[in-house]
């Protein structure tokens, strides 16, 4: 197996990729600067709570959240239950003596299940609108005596849960305290696509400009979730998605309706009460610094405190703005993403100049003939589908693969033109992968640019099988090219051996369930301080695979391997040929991850970019002190 000829000619397609990638990502970049508002919003009741046991009126309490930097509440919607359980309306048969006498003499006395006694009018309006809005034409024409009101013919339990809408009350304390109003609405069952409209058009009379789902369900999912939508446009208002929830129906809206999406970071009082303060602050800030969330919901870290429960909840607030501020961030309302205006027909001219050098790494390991002008073909129609929605992601899914085998392949070249194992040579060649990987994380950001993706609704693809792919591809096209791989297929096994495969193979799997944009195994406690630290000392934090793991293991290998190709060590190349080899591979671990890095859309770029050439400069510190300690020695024993 061996690298095909002119790959100089995949060289520049892959020089002018870049270029025209970096073009995308610029727009994608003015698209990102221009939404760097977030809210801060925290919930009214929580607000409320708070400031009673300070002794504070809530306008008060508003006023001074809002001077830390608080922007929004979060009303939830209030019920007939609740009133009930509030004392303001009571349940009671309703008796209607209007009717004639029946025979027999006596008045006819018709008996409804129920009526509800109200206390005030603006309750019993209340009532009367979310009556209508949640049984529809069995709550048109209810009579309304003084203080009673019928209700529908169905159960107590129904009436109970049925919606009233916002608290008008709270909605004018959050106007007058200069609080934007996030509206949260439960779906209930049956609700109709005129009871969605109204429920939402109420929500906004009340000064509501984001819809963010209570409970389990989306308002209207399943199949009336085109009508939420399209009273939302009609509304003028946002929907709030937020972040690790699993609320039904919340992916088919971010989906379905990506200009409208605001996303929201949240942390429950649980997890708040896991973390030290200064770590709690952060945990804010990078969300909206790192993952592009415009709304974060503040629940206080602390109820009780030399502040008093409402000052600690303000200083929380200002130490969050004040980060934020630090960060880059603005403090205000946010708004959705729009496209980035990119043409159609620039995604297949991409494509086209991302084929060689997928062609070429695809006959570095196939030598047939025919079935390298099929690939090829193959490959330009693809490019060609890039004009549509459906190429792009599987386009970019080959590239991400390919660019970094590439980088490999030319590492082979570089090292058996320059035959010298010297640092300089070593990290010229460290450089050289790493600037065609990086050149895969660019081909992948600018084919994967628009609107679905700043918000999530689509996600790169098979991401797990883009960082392993070519690690264990880089591993084979060595093991070939430096090993008497016939031999040692022959060759017993040995302690040794099988302890270094097993503790690869752990490695791997342990790598592959922490590979996603959404791992199912998070750090452990350690590793969380560390990366805390990292945080705090660097522009962002790089990502540690890269720089303590890929990068200083891919020097170390580049130095060995630049040893074994020279003409000297030629026929003793087999002793220490797996080791270069395994060494290889960790090496790769880095330059996937490069791309990988790229790969996760939702992150702005510039912080992507950043965190790659950050772990690109300490790996390659790193690499080389290790490099220059260890040489000598290594290269004694190959001798």
């Amino acid at each position: 197996m061996k690298a095909p000829a002119k790959l100089s000619y995949a060289l520049v397609a892959a020089c002018l990729a870049a270029i025209l990638s970096a073009w995308s990502i610029h727009k994608r970049y003015e698209i990102e600067s221009e939404n760097r508002a977030v809210s801060l919003a925290a919930e009214y009741e929580t607000i409320e709570s708070l400031a009673a046991a300070q002794s504070l009126p809530m306008d008060r309490a508003l006023v001074d959240l809002r001077a830390q930097g608080l922007s929004s509440v979060v009303l939830s919607e209030e019920t007939i239950g609740e009133l009930i359980a509030d004392g303001k309306a009571s349940l009671e048969p309703y008796v209607d003596l209007t009717e004639p006498a029946s025979v027999g003499g006596g008045p006819h006395i018709k008996l409804y299940p129920l009526a509800l006694r109200v206390g005030d009018t603006g309750s019993l309006r209340r009532i009367q609108r979310g009556l209508k809005i949640r049984f529809g034409d069995l709550a048109m024409n209810l009579a309304v005596k003084g203080e009673l009101v019928q209700l529908p013919a169905v159960s107590p339990q129904l009436i109970r849960t049925t919606s009233i809408g916002l608290n008008p009350d709270q909605a004018q304390v959050a106007a007058t305290g200069g609080m934007s109003v996030i509206a949260r609405f439960i779906n209930p069952g049956g609700i109709t696509k005129q009871g969605i409209y109204d429920t939402l058009e109420w929500a906004r009379e009340l000064g509501a400009k984001v819809f963010l789902p209570q409970g389990d369900e989306v308002l209207g999912r399943r199949d009336s979730l085109p009508d939420t939508i399209d009273a939302l446009h009609r509304m003028g208002m946002f929907y709030a998605s937020a972040e690790f929830a699993k609320i039904a129906g919340d992916t088919e809206m971010v989906e379905q309706a990506p200009d409208l999406v605001i996303r929201l970071h949240a942390a429950q009082t649980a997890e708040l009460d896991k973390l030290t303060p200064v770590d709690a602050i952060d945990r804010y800030t990078r969300a909206a610094r790192e993952r592009n969330m415009r709304i974060l919901l503040i629940r206080p870290i602390s109820f009780s405190g030399p502040l008093g429960p409402l000052g600690e909840l303000d200083d929380f607030v200002k130490k969050i703005a004040d980060g934020l501020l630090a960060k880059g961030n603005t403090l205000g309302f946010p708004h959705g993403y729009s496209e980035p205006g990119i043409p159609r027909l620039f995604f297949p001219i991409l494509g086209l100049l991302m084929c060689p050098v997928i062609w070429f790494v695809g006959a570095a390991f196939v030598e047939s003939r025919p079935i390298r002008i099929a690939g090829g073909v193959l490959l330009v129609l693809l490019a060609g589908a890039c004009v549509t929605r459906h190429g792009p992601p599987l386009m970019a899914l080959l590239g991400s693969m390919a660019f970094p085998i590439f980088a490999f392949l030319m590492l082979d070249e570089f090292l058996k033109k320059r035959n010298s194992a010297s640092l300089t040579n070593v990290v010229a060649a460290f450089w050289i992968v790493s600037a065609l990987s990086l050149t895969g994380g660019l081909c992948v950001a600018g084919m994967l640019n628009g609107l679905d993706y700043y918000v999530k609704a689509k996600e790169f693809p098979a991401i797990k099988v883009a960082e392993f792919a070519p690690i264990i591809l880089v591993g084979l096209f060595y093991f070939l090219r430096l090993t008497d791989w016939r031999g040692a297929m022959k060759s017993p096994i040995t302690w040794g051996a099988s302890l270094t495969g097993l503790l690869v193979g752990a490695a791997l799997a342990f790598m592959w369930l922490r590979t996603g944009n959404d791992s199912g195994v998070g750090p452990s406690g350690g590793e969380m301080v560390f990366r805390n630290q990292l945080d705090r000392w660097l522009y962002v934090r790089p990502r540690t695979k890269e720089f303590l793991v890929g990068h200083p293991f891919l020097i170390v290998a580049i130095g060995m391997l630049a040893r074994a190709v020279q003409p000297d060590t030629a026929a003793k190349r087999p002793a220490f040929a797996c080791w270069i080899v395994l060494m290889l591979m960790i090496g790769a671990i880095g330059q996937t991850s490069i791309v990988n890095t790229l790969c996760h859309l939702h992150i702005p770029v510039v912080l992507s970019l950043a965190r790659d050439v950050e772990g690109l400069v300490l790996g390659c510190i790193i690499g080389v002190v290790v490099w220059v300690v260890i040489k000598r020695p290594i290269l004694r024993t190959e001798a």
